[in-house]
């Protein structure tokens, strides 16, 4: 019982961080692990926000894509920062 609730947040993670990371602008070079990450972030902040507003599972799942995609531009911005930083 907690290998499936293991595997249903690992493959959720993937799922929220993979449709974050398209939904961001920019290209983001991050791996199966950054994107497992950033997806289980996005899913916690679609959650807590979501019920805190007693959204429904559609809503929330909207919520969490979005959560991701945000963590993933400030990922992007940040390291796009910091290589033009080192240039100069």
């Amino acid at each position: 019982m907690i290998i499936g609730l293991l595997f249903a947040w690992i493959i959720g993670g993937l799922v929220i961080g993979a449709l974050g990371r398209a939904v961001s602008p920019g290209h983001a070079r991050m791996g199966i692990g950054a994107t497992l990450l950033v997806g289980l972030a996005g899913s916690f902040i679609g959650g807590v926000v979501g019920l805190a507003v007693g959204a429904g599972f559609i809503i929330r799942f909207v919520i969490s894509v979005l959560g991701s995609a945000v963590i993933v531009s400030a990922i992007h911005s940040q390291r796009h920062f910091t290589r033009r930083q080192l240039r100069h």
